[in-house]
């Protein structure tokens, strides 16, 4: 067996070979499968390439229509506030604003145990579960009749939503080199955009539905609901928890995907958690410089995603112009992206990438409050709206960041956690944009 295997590394075109080291306690569940195997696993270039494209066809359309749901369902209140729930609700003041921001609140909430859970439970059934979990609140959403109803169901929705980026990143870490993580962390990141035109789209043709039992904003969340949870049953089904356990690799492939991450030097997963690295986590510098970025990214984040409809009703005729001309919003974030990440891979200049893409957010917001919100200043208000959706490329950017220098399984959730949950108290829509009677 060695000998054809030596024989293999002297034909391939470039191979990787790592000597497989004895197991011991707490060591990573991927190093034990390889030290099973018995001999070295070598990677040719063609095989790299062949194994990659099976993860990308198997992975990826997963999570990135599992969080093309997640922003739809998030930002279904912004749809729906131009369809009457406002009203009907009775909302006044800064309550429609309370009810955007407690998604957050929940998301601070769970995020530690959601960092636990990444480390001791199969990530791809739990994920499974969230989005089962969180369509049925959506569902659940079309019953409410007051301010109260609706801020139960939105906390359940931030709830059940909170594993959704950490997870991800997780994921990511779990299947791919350091060197493909930005483009894939990318690559889910731009769904944002995805929804914001799709979304758009659909909130338009689903408020057009005459029904004389359900308001336009309550088919927009039933309607919503229903496809997470119906999709749900695939995640399920499709996503494996770990590379060790994909039904789509067989025999040597398994083996191949697992060596793959080797140079990684992080592991895959061990399912214990160290309190050792919960310390070093909290102690290092480079983890809190990562959190101050990602707050200034949430500060626009939460205004828009809830706001961003409403701002543009201010200074447009009517709902559905509302909604069609927040289609571009969409299309700027999801080119800004991918086209960001693509720049920082091809290049390895993360941090420029970073400086480059905070300007036009800042511009767009400065424009946004100088000029009077009026029909006649229609035109510069979009461009600044539009130039504003540049601010989601940041994120997948420092994900990677701190994915790709943060090792053990322990701080590497935890780290992912801990972007996610200190930028949320930033998100509060109420304190960037004030109370929603300033734009209806």
């Amino acid at each position: 067996m060695m000998a054809d295997a030596d024989a293999h590394k002297t034909n391939a075109l470039h191979t990787e070979t790592v000597s497989v080291e004895r197991s011991s306690s707490g060591k990573d569940k991927a190093a034990v499968v390889l030290e099973q195997a018995g001999h070295d696993v070598i990677v040719t270039a063609a095989d790299n390439k062949r194994i990659l494209r099976k993860i990308d066809w198997a992975i990826l359309p997963i999570i990135l229509f599992i969080y093309c749901l997640q922003s739809l369902d998030k930002s279904s209140l912004s749809y729906a506030s131009v369809f009457g729930l406002i009203t009907d609700l009775n909302l006044v003041g800064s309550q429609f604003s309370w009810a955007g921001a407690i998604v957050y609140v929940a998301q601070l909430v769970w995020q530690p145990l959601i960092a636990y859970i990444l480390v001791k439970f199969p990530i791809g059934k739990f994920m499974a579960v969230m989005v089962f979990c969180w369509g049925a609140t959506l569902c659940g959403m079309v019953a409410a009749r007051d301010f109260g109803g609706l801020m139960v169901a939105r906390f359940m929705l931030g709830t059940f939503e909170a594993s959704v980026a950490p997870t991800f990143v997780a994921i990511v870490q779990m299947w791919y080199r350091r060197s493909e993580q930005t483009n894939r962390n990318a690559a889910w990141y731009s769904m944002l955009g995805v929804v914001n035109i799709l979304g758009s789209l659909l909130s338009y043709g689903l408020a057009h539905i005459q029904s004389n039992v359900l308001r336009p904003w309550q088919t927009i969340f039933l309607f919503c609901g229903l496809l997470t949870v119906c999709f749900s049953v695939l995640v399920f089904i499709y996503l494996p928890d770990s590379p060790m356990k994909a039904r789509f690799l067989h025999g040597d492939d398994k083996l191949i995907a697992i060596e793959r991450l080797r140079m990684n030097q992080m592991g895959v997963s061990s399912g214990i958690w160290r309190w050792d690295q919960v310390r070093e986590c909290l102690l290092d510098v480079k983890t809190w410089l990562w959190f101050c970025l990602i707050t200034t990214i949430a500060i626009p984040s939460g205004g828009i995603s809830t706001f961003g409809p409403l701002i543009l009703k201010s200074y447009v005729d009517d709902s559905f112009s509302t909604l069609l001309l927040n289609m571009p919003f969409g299309a700027v974030q999801l080119i800004a992206t991918l086209a960001a990440a693509f720049a920082a891979t091809r290049w390895r200049a993360k941090t420029p990438i970073l400086i480059i893409l905070c300007i036009p957010p800042i511009i767009g917001l400065a424009i946004l409050l100088a000029i009077e919100h009026t029909p006649a200043n229609r035109g510069p208000l979009l461009f600044g709206y539009y130039i504003i959706s540049i601010y989601p490329a940041i994120s997948p950017i420092i994900y990677s960041l701190a994915a790709q220098n943060t090792a053990g399984h322990t701080k590497r959730s935890l780290t992912n956690g801990e972007i996610s949950i200190f930028p949320i108290p930033a998100k509060r829509p109420d304190q960037s944009f004030g109370k929603t009677d300033t734009f209806i």
